[in-house]
């Protein structure tokens, strides 16, 4: 007799591969009913484009508003299109390290000087004590840039910054807080993670990514560098008066916030985390949403591996935004629903509130 596993794992595969289809769309919102929530921020011009994508046990499917070019007449973005995430590349960055957490790798609790080069971090260093827990909490007391960054154009803020330069940061940095008492969202941490993560698999932060989440899950368009293709994929980010601002070059901090994506893949992304899709990645990444700490400046916030979990009335929410130059990005994921809304905009501001209304139209229940 023939194993069942392979029949299992092709079924998975097309799941994936076929993100950008609607299976059954019975619950799945239309263009039309979208086009009343957001359509105004593209008609307006206060957004040159928009990929919106919707996902639930009945199907997943994306909507395009505005421009995927510069030009008057060019399309909408669609599902390919590709869009800087920010820091929903952290997510990325907890997920890796709850599979080193699950694999024996590392402790959450473990102080992170004991995966640096010797010398970096000594016992007279107010660092000494800082954990991998602590730096994905936004606890560590870590600023959320290091004071070395080279460059100084406000459009490209972390150009030419490394390694070394993040290394040699580590020997004399001082923190804004006590370790693992209060909340300091910090791009230094969570770059200084994803170091870490590469480090001890023996490889780059990009590569670790690509192998242990993106591969697995099918997220081809997801990535730091990009091929010829996805360069022509690629949308331009714009300020709010509509100027093309130029892409981030996010070294040396990668972990933060350097990749790219399309709303397929985050959708893809999004199935695998509420378990919709089974993937054996569904552990760790449920490890990685786990809430760990509190925000006590933000009573219904809490902190997992980089994932913020609200908590309204308990009920619970999964979610990551980014911004980066020209760009918004936004995974919002209701567990209980079984429910997630994509945002993607090549237009620098915050829409957050547009993907909780996005959420309501998706589930027919009132979101906060």
């Amino acid at each position: 007799m023939r194993p069942a596993f392979p029949l299992a794992l092709l079924l998975v595969a097309l799941a994936l591969v076929l993100p950008g289809q609607a299976i059954a769309a019975n619950r799945l919102p239309t263009k039309a009913a979208v086009s009343r929530v957001v359509g105004k921020l593209t008609r307006s011009g206060k957004v040159h484009g928009l990929a919106i994508g919707f996902l639930d046990t009945t199907g997943r499917v994306v909507y395009g508003f505005g421009h995927g070019g510069e030009g008057r007449l060019s399309r909408p973005p669609n599902g390919r299109t590709l869009f800087e995430i920010g820091s929903i590349t952290k997510t990325f960055t907890g997920e890796m390290l709850a599979q080193a957490i699950m694999e024996g790798r590392v402790r959450a609790t473990d102080p992170i000087r004991l995966y640096l080069p010797p010398g970096i971090i000594t016992k007279e260093s107010p660092l000494y004590w800082i954990s991998f827990l602590d730096l994905a909490t936004h606890t560590s007391g870590l600023p959320e840039a290091p004071d070395n960054l080279p460059g100084k154009d406000p459009h490209n803020p972390l150009a030419g910054y490394s390694t070394a330069r993040l290394l040699d940061y580590l020997k004399t940095a001082k923190l804004i807080a006590p370790i693992g008492r209060e909340f300091h969202y910090s791009n230094t941490g969570a770059g200084l993670t994803g170091y870490l993560l590469a480090r001890l698999w023996d490889t780059d932060y990009e590569r670790l990514v690509k192998t242990r989440l993106c591969d697995p899950l099918f997220m081809h368009d997801t990535t730091i560098t990009l091929s010829k293709d996805q360069a022509a994929r690629m949308t331009h980010g714009h300020d709010t008066a509509g100027n093309i601002l130029p892409n981030w070059q996010v070294t040396g901090l990668e972990g933060a916030g350097a990749f790219r994506s399309t709303a397929n893949d985050l959708l893809a992304y999004a199935a695998a985390e509420t378990g919709i899709t089974p993937t054996p990645l569904l552990p760790s990444m449920k490890l990685a949403q786990l809430p760990r700490k509190h925000v006590n400046s933000i009573p219904t916030l809490y902190i997992g591996l980089f994932w913020n979990v609200m908590n309204f009335g308990g009920k619970e929410y999964v979610l990551h935004a980014g911004r980066s130059g020209g760009y918004f990005a936004l995974v919002l994921m209701s567990p209980e629903d079984q429910a997630a809304v994509v945002l993607l905009a090549d237009t620098e501001g915050d829409l957050s509130d547009y993907g909780w209304k996005l959420l309501s139209l998706l589930t027919g229940k009132q979101q906060p």
